[in-house]
């Protein structure tokens, strides 16, 4: 059956209903038996491309028979009487003059009844010889089960006698009263208890005992107390309109105002006067709020059996060329057959913010690692909303004792070099290399950089460094110090290319340093004899 999607408006989006929903409305009778798995669309690929192989069927093999009677079962010695082996006649012919030596075989044959021919008279033949006088049937059996009486004679014969009956066998008709030999000063037969049924001779409440004209279900209560309810006390699936004032405005019409999110909320008012509110981080929050809630919604679908594993091979099926995005369209009608529902609006805000979703497209393995629990959250960057000069204030106490003339040295890193530098920023992975190689090893790389390190190991210099993300100025410093020339634009080409390739909305060294080869030749580092010589 289709669900009741569609045929209601949703006027709250984010409360979420109790149960199960019923389905969409999508699902009906043709799709529900066309429905096949996974595994059936893989076999029916593989057989319309020919690469079909099945494998040769092979009977199974039997096995010898068991020789030692001590192995064999209490069940296994049924089948030679279920199947027995063919035998001649003459064999069977044996069988049974062998079994006509015991008493049994003439007295008590199997299957059949005692041969009576020895015990009668000479010459009597027991299938032509009856005894007895034969039964003349006067009434047919269609008279006797049915006798054509009308119901009138039918009751008038049921009467008679019925008087002695009521003592013999206490019979008494329907709506009879019962004697009980009361006698009758004291007991009157007339006399009633209680107050007179309604009823009527026509028998119409008979009618709407059985078929109640008001589909509903049936209880005493008092008209003014059930009017009262109806009227105030809000009903399924019906809007409570006390005085039928829906009537009076178009459908899907909402009374009251909209209430609006004031500009300045408790964390802007908290603030310096100075500052204006971020409408982006309160944006940021509301969209953030709606992802966890969206989660908590698939933690639930998760304990109740969905897989995300499942979802992804879907999504990975639709994507025909293997790139890794699905258009909206496709990836929407996906998520609705899998009942999959969230604020589209606050979701698709994020998901731009994030990356995920790009010119209509959405990456769908790093949306489905986003709702699921069990992978490792974003880590978000605080916000400097706040300028400097705001960020930190001074108290009366502090000011009366120049407490805040003390130097800060919180931000400042400890003395040494950690063995695992926590202090910078974890470079992020590349899309062909392993996650692997970045945990686990310290400041240093591989065994090999310990045993004869690089250049780049002595000077302090390991492969999270070429690898973190940097700004546009860092990296064009970098490249022009090395002796790198950008004439024209050249610059900003392939710095766009590396951030559609990093997709950081930064480029690393490594990065950068790949596609520069690509455009301009390298320069020459190294100095000749003979130069120096001319300089000479």
């Amino acid at each position: 059956m289709a669900g009741n999607e569609g045929k209601f408006k949703d006027r709250s989006p984010i409360i979420c209903a109790a149960g199960m929903p019923s389905g969409t409305s999508k699902d009906n009778v043709e799709n529900t038996l066309k429905e096949y798995s996974l595994e059936d669309e893989v076999t029916a690929v593989k057989h319309d491309a020919n690469i079909w192989f099945e494998n040769e069927f092979r009977p199974p093999l039997q096995l010898p028979p068991i020789q030692n009677a001590c192995f064999k079962g209490t069940m296994t010695e049924i089948k030679p009487l279920l199947n027995p082996p063919m035998r001649a006649r003459y064999e069977t012919l044996l069988d049974e003059l062998k079994e006509t030596t015991y008493s049994s075989y003439w007295q008590k044959p199997v299957g059949k009844g005692r041969d009576q021919v020895p015990g009668l008279p000479k010459g009597m033949i027991p299938t032509e010889v009856t005894f007895g006088k034969p039964f003349t049937r006067e009434i047919p059996l269609r008279e006797l089960v049915n006798p054509p009486k009308t119901p009138y004679e039918v009751l008038q014969e049921s009467q008679v006698g019925h008087e002695l009956y009521k003592k013999t066998h206490n019979d008494y008709n329907p709506s009879e009263q019962v004697e009980r030999g009361y006698r009758s000063p004291p007991f009157q037969k007339e006399k009633c208890f209680g107050i007179s049924s309604k009823y009527d001779y026509r028998g119409i409440w008979v009618r709407c005992a059985c078929d109640w004209h008001i589909k509903e279900p049936v209880m005493h209560a008092s008209k003014i107390q059930a009017d009262y309810l109806d009227r105030v006390r809000p009903q399924i699936g019906k809007i409570l309109a006390p005085n039928h004032n829906i009537e009076c405005v178009p459908k899907g019409h909402t009374f009251g105002d909209r209430s609006e999110r004031s500009f300045f909320g408790l964390e802007d008012l908290l603030k310096d006067s100075r500052c204006e509110p971020c409408v982006f981080k309160r944006d940021f929050y509301k969209w953030i709020s709606s992802l966890n809630k969206f989660k908590l919604r698939m933690k639930q679908r998760r304990i109740d059996g969905f897989d995300f594993n499942d979802f992804y091979k879907k999504a990975l099926y639709w994507d025909q060329e293997k790139t890794g995005y699905l258009p909206t369209t496709i990836f929407y009608e996906l998520c609705s057959c899998h009942q999959i529902m969230f604020p589209k609006e606050d979701i698709e805000s994020l998901l731009k913010v994030l990356g995920i979703m790009q010119e209509e497209k959405i990456n769908y393995k790093r949306f489905i690692d986003l709702i699921n629990v069990n992978e490792k959250p974003i880590e978000f960057k605080p916000m400097r909303d706040i300028p400097q000069e705001s960020l930190y204030y001074v108290t009366t106490n502090q000011a009366a004792s120049c407490d805040y003339l003390i130097i800060d040295n919180s931000g400042m890193s400890a003395a040494g070099m950690p063995s695992i530098r926590t202090d910078l920023v974890r470079p992020v992975v590349p899309p062909t290399g392993c996650r692997a190689d970045l945990d686990n090893l310290g400041d240093e790389s591989t065994v090999n950089s310990l045993i004869n390190p690089s250049i780049y190991t002595n000077y302090g210099l390991t492969s999270r460094d070429f690898f973190t993300p940097r700004t546009a100025e860092t990296i064009r410093t970098l490249f022009e110090k090395i002796g790198y020339n950008f004439p024209n634009d050249s610059f900003e080409k392939i710095w766009k290319e590396g951030v559609e390739h990093d997709q950081t909305g930064l480029v690393c060294v490594e990065t950068f340093k790949s596609l520069l080869t690509k455009y301009i030749a390298p320069p020459k580092i190294t100095v000749d004899e003979r130069d120096c010589e001319k300089k000479m």
